[in-house]
């Protein structure tokens, strides 16, 4: 098997299931060190000297943890995976010995039969009791032990003796023969539940990939939101420093009353867009929030996330690995085809477990019974534990439908339901290749993306220094400065953006390998 690729940057690899968070929890929000690992964490800071919100600095690394340790979708899929293995276990149940019994008395009066006994009305009591063991075998039969025992007494005056007690031990074997024989059969039921528990690890562990994703989705568009933030208000202070360039030159009769117009007119606007992207940050905030702090305490939620991850500098992919690679990692370790893989089986145990169903039944009957009779318990259950007189019983039984319509359906259906399950895996297969391959090829985008918005940037600022020094030399006006500032402000976003969508790039590629959560 391929090593999943690797790049050149700090935060690639992420030890998701064991980092140590880098940060303590607060006294009175704190957990007990003891409390269950899928209990959920509140988290807050401590609180600054000057009233105002409670800040957290948060890696990449914590808040990766943090949300799978506290999300509730992850936990309820957890539960879910407990509950598939138990009933896998459990299924197992069916071929457990069990103990069983009965008790019965009656109390009888019956009409005389004038042959043998006159007139006499017969009167009595019958005690009966038995104590068995059944079992069913992973043949496809079940098996059974018992021992019962019955005594009858009666006021006959024709018999012999009043109270007789008849004790025997039976053993008695049904085996399938055509329907329903054989382990493969007989066990497919607990087969199923085995893999259906499988199949839910791997819901578990798709369910995970996904909130690891979405955090880190989100950690990145916090990070990106607050670069956005810090941008406008450094093109907000030199649009201000412009102003105040422009208001000195008027004052010294050099400027115009219409350039500081203008300067306030872009100020006012920059000063709209400060204020959009602080809002944009807390939003990004939020959505960040959603996926670490389950529940409702406001503590929480008033928490402000400060992201100490920075965007990778190095943006190298001269080490990533092809995708025909990339594709044989994604093809061991997605979830969706291991899902679709485990499906599989189970519609052929399906498949088979109908094609079984639709055979003819036929049952051999197997029984050996060991008698004892006697006027006491004693003597009449000696006697059948000696097995001196014993009786053999071998039949068959016989179950044909005539036209079997149900069976030759189900079967029929069963046969498509797995032809279904295997084009199913085919088509996803198909879908990671794209996925795989559109990873690959926009991580190698990104990359040159940032490079390029890097180039843009260093020209920008260039640009506007120099056409501020020609602006103070009397060669330039006004707006063509507030234009080179505005340009320098989108190649700063530009450059920010690009390497945060570098950031998601790499997570894309490891998410659509199937790597993401996972010790490799």
């Amino acid at each position: 098997m391929t090593p999943p690729m690797t790049l050149a940057c700090s935060f690639c690899t992420i030890p998701v299931l064991s980092f140590l968070l880098s940060f303590s929890w607060p006294a009175e929000l704190g957990q007990d060190e003891t409390a269950s690992s899928t209990s959920p964490i509140v988290v807050d800071a401590e609180p600054d000297q000057v009233a105002g919100p409670r800040t957290l600095p948060i890696s990449l690394e914590s808040a990766l943890t943090l949300a799978e340790t506290n999300n509730l979708g992850l936990h309820m899929q957890d539960l879910a995976t407990e509950v598939a293995q138990f009933n896998a276990l459990g299924a197992w149940g069916a071929y457990d010995w069990v103990i069983g019994g009965n008790v019965r008395y009656t109390d009888f009066e019956r009409k005389p039969s004038t042959e043998t006994e006159g007139l006499v009305l017969q009167e009595g009591d019958i005690f009966f009791w038995d104590l068995r063991l059944d079992r069913n075998l992973e043949s496809g039969g079940a098996f059974s032990a018992v021992f019962d025992s019955n005594r009858t007494s009666t006021t006959s005056q024709n018999s012999i003796f009043p109270t007789q007690i008849e004790d025997q031990i039976s053993f008695n074997l049904n085996q399938p023969l055509l329907r329903g024989v054989g382990y493969d059969r007989a066990t497919s039921d607990q087969r199923e539940s085995e893999l259906v528990y499988l199949q839910q690890i791997e819901v578990r562990r798709q369910a995970l990939q996904s909130l690891l994703q979405q955090t880190s989705d989100a950690y990145w568009n916090l990070v990106q939101t607050r670069n956005q933030l810090g941008v406008a208000e450094s093109s907000l202070g030199l649009g201000r420093e412009q102003l105040e360039r422009n208001r000195r030159l008027l004052n010294a009769g050099v400027g115009t009353e219409v350039e500081v117009i203008q300067a306030e007119a872009e100020v006012a606007r920059r000063e709209e867009t400060r204020l959009l992207a602080d809002v944009t940050m807390r939003i990004a905030g939020d959505a960040l929030k959603a996926l670490l702090f389950p529940g409702t305490d406001t503590a929480s939620w008033n928490t402000v996330l400060l992201p100490t991850t920075e965007v990778p500098e190095d943006v190298s992919v001269d080490d990533l690995v092809s995708w025909e690679a990339a594709l044989e990692v994604a093809l061991d370790y997605r979830p969706e085809l291991r899902q679709g893989a485990y499906q599989i089986q189970i519609a052929k145990l399906i498949h088979e477990r109908t094609i079984s169903d639709r055979r003819i039944g036929l049952d051999l009957n197997l029984s050996a019974v060991s008698q004892g009779l006697d006027t006491t318990w004693a003597d009449s259950a000696s006697e059948a534990l000696d097995f001196k007189y014993m009786s053999y019983v071998a039949g068959l039984s016989l179950n044909a439908p005539v036209q079997n319509r149900t069976a030759a359906n189900a079967e029929r259906a069963a046969e498509r339901n797995h032809r279904s399950a295997q084009a199913a895996q085919d088509q996803q297969q198909v879908t990671i290749v794209s996925e795989v391959r559109d990873a690959v090829r926009q991580l190698h985008y990104q990359s040159l993306a940032v490079r390029a918005a890097g180039e843009s940037l260093r020209a920008a600022e260039r640009q506007l220094a120099a056409e501020e020094a020609r602006y103070e030399n009397d060669l330039s006006t006004n707006f063509q400065v507030l234009e080179f500032q505005m340009q320098l402000v989108e190649a700063m976003n530009s450059e920010q953006t690009a390497r945060v969508n570098f950031a998601k790039a790499v997570f894309q590629l490891r998410a659509a390998q199937g790597t993401l959560g996972e010790r490799l």
